[in-house]
Order: C-alpha cells, then structure tokens, then sequence
C-alpha cells in the first residue's frame, strides 16, 4: 500500500485552503478530499514548484490560476521525484527505440527524395566542376584516346544523340582500358572505355550506351547520388559519435542498401529514357539491346539484390516491351562505315 501525506489543497479560486492526504503512484498523484472525494492528477497534467530550498514543495494543476497542492514532508518529494526520473528513463528509451526505427526510414527514403529535389537546383556549371573533380580523382592516371579521324567520329555521334536545346555541352572520352563499360559524370563528361568500342557490335549501339549514359546527365542523377552520400557520410557522423555498436551496424547496413537500391532505380529510369533520345535522333533502338547483351556477357554475376546495378536480362525485358510498341520507327546509321572504324581504331596511334 502506498504511503499516505498529509498536504494542503487550494482551488485557485478563493484564499481558503483545505487538509488533504495525497498518495503517489505510476499515474500521478492521488487526492483524498477529507468529504471523500476522491482525484487524481496525472504526472503529465502538473507542475512541481519549490520557492526555497527548503520551502513547502508545490504542486500546480490547470490553467491559470491553477490548483495547488503544498506539501511540507520533504519525503514526498524525494518519492515523487524517482518516480518522475523513472518515468522520463521510459520515455527516453522510447524515444531511443523510435529514433532507430525512424532514422533507416531517413536514409532509406527521406534523403534520396530530398537529394533528387535540390540536384535540380544546382547550376550545370557547378556540376561540370564537380563532375571533372571526380574524374581526376577516380581516374588520375587514365589515357585518353585522340587520334582525329577518331575524335571526329565520336563528336558526329555525339551530336546526332544531343537535342539542340540541351543545356549540356558533352564531352566523351575514350579511355586507354580494357573495361567493357561507360560511366557519365555531372555536368556532362563521359568516359567511355576501349573495351566497350572493342566489343560493340556497332555504331548504333555504342550510341544506346551514350543515349543511357547522357540521361543520367540530363536526369542528374550523379549529382543526386553524391549529394545523397554527402548527406548519409554528415549523418552517420552525427549518429556514431555516440552510437553503440549494435546500432552503429544497423545504420551501417540501411546506408548501403540504400545506396544500391537508389542506384538500381536511376539505372532502370536512364534507360527507359534513353530510347526517346534514340527515337529523336533516329537511332535503331534494337542495337542497343545487342550493346546490352555484350555487357550482361561481361557484367559481374552478383544478385540483383545486392548488385548497383539492375539484372541486365531484366533491363532488356522491359526495354523490348517498350521497343515492340514503335512497330512504324525508321532509323539511319549514326555514322558511316568508316567512321565507325576510325571510332572503333582511335585507341591506335
């Protein structure tokens, strides 16, 4: 049975004041009028005041004037006080819970939403800075092809691809390498590499490559996707200062999903809209089905559910649902015969 103290009661409508036994419990504080009446003020409902250090402690109930609750035995205070202290330690730990859950839903989607927003935002010639920063960052060492008949093929196909209103100058370089890939940059750089040109089966579908790679671009989605790390690297920071261990790890895992899941979802979007760059340069849309099958022969064998990039037999699936419907299309070489293998040889001084 909880203790009983006696205290004095005051309305906040009249000076009078009443004797009253009060109790503390989980709930609030429980108050026995001497008529038998009986309240109970909730321990979110009331505030605790103490004039002097050693003064009455008082309870205040309402709005102004408030009720009053005085109460001399030091004892109820020191009772009331670890149940108070016990009940924030609850509400603490379970706004820590909440925090956990809530956070991964912040990085999972909440910064991505917000990344692809602001990306928008950014003036191309700040993304043509920060995309030629990352190249010599990532690639410091590369060689870059250049021989003219080469340089020249690659600017014809490149301004076939390009719609005259665009306001992205690009520049692709063909890099010294064997990789069978293609990566673009914010701001419109693109490194495309040997290995690519090698084992394309065409001009047209060196251009599907360049159409996808060029709607990352126009989509910046590489300036979102660094704008999310940013993000995620300030968060993490903020999080692991004090983060335990267990904790640390989930948010750890979350951020990687994250990034790979947001990256599959760029990809699959840059090639869908691709084909209306190939559709409006008059571009056979079929080779770049063909380009795609050179690169599922030479992609990594990672799952899609752990792979940045979307299973590339997936990815022809949908592009050829999209293409069976342009059943009326009529396309034209992007370049001639001889470009082509100017293009193709640009790596051979």
């Amino acid at each position: 049975m909880s203790k009983t103290w006696k205290a004095l009661y005051f309305d906040g409508r009249t000076p009078t004041h009443w004797n009253v036994d009060i109790q503390t419990d989980r709930q609030g504080v429980r108050i026995e009028f001497e008529s038998g009446t009986t309240r109970i003020w909730r321990n979110e409902d009331f505030s605790v005041q103490q004039d002097r250090s050693h003064g009455p402690l008082r309870l205040e109930y309402g709005e102004f004037p408030p009720e009053i609750l005085e109460i001399a035995d030091p004892e109820f205070g020191e009772v009331l006080g670890k149940r108070l202290l016990k009940k924030s330690r609850f509400l603490y730990v379970g706004f820590a819970m909440l925090a956990v859950l809530l956070f991964p839903a912040i990085i999972y989607w909440g910064i991505p939403l917000a990344s692809g927003w602001f990306a928008h935002f950014i003036p191309v010639s700040i993304e043509k800075q920060v995309g030629q920063y990352v190249i010599d960052e990532v690639f410091p060492s590369r060689i870059v092809c250049k021989t003219d008949a080469g340089k020249q093929a690659m600017e014809k196909l490149v301004s076939r691809l390009v719609p005259l209103d665009s306001a992205y100058v690009f520049q692709v370089e063909v890099v010294d390498s064997g990789l069978v890939n293609a990566i673009a940059f914010p701001g419109g750089n693109i490194l495309l590499f040997r290995g690519l040109l090698e084992k394309s089966p065409s001009a047209d579908a060196v251009a599907g490559v360049l159409a996808h790679e060029m709607q990352h671009v126009f989509q910046r989605h590489g300036t979102e996707n660094l704008l999310n790390q940013v993000a995620l690297s300030g968060l993490f920071k903020l999080l692991t200062v004090e983060a335990n261990a267990i904790v640390e790890t989930l948010f750890a895992g979350v951020r990687t999903l994250s990034l790979l899941k947001y990256t599959r979802e760029l990809e699959t979007e840059a090639d869908a809209l691709a084909l209306q760059l190939l559709y409006q340069a008059g571009v056979d849309p079929v080779e770049m089905l063909a380009m795609f099958q050179v690169l599922k022969n030479h992609s990594s064998s990672l799952p899609e559910s752990i792979s940045t990039h979307p299973d590339m037999s997936s990815r022809m699936e949908k592009l050829e649902i999209i293409i069976d419907q342009e059943t009326d299309f009529v396309s034209k070489p992007v370049l001639s015969k001889q470009s082509w293998e100017s293009l193709q040889n640009i790596c051979k001084n």
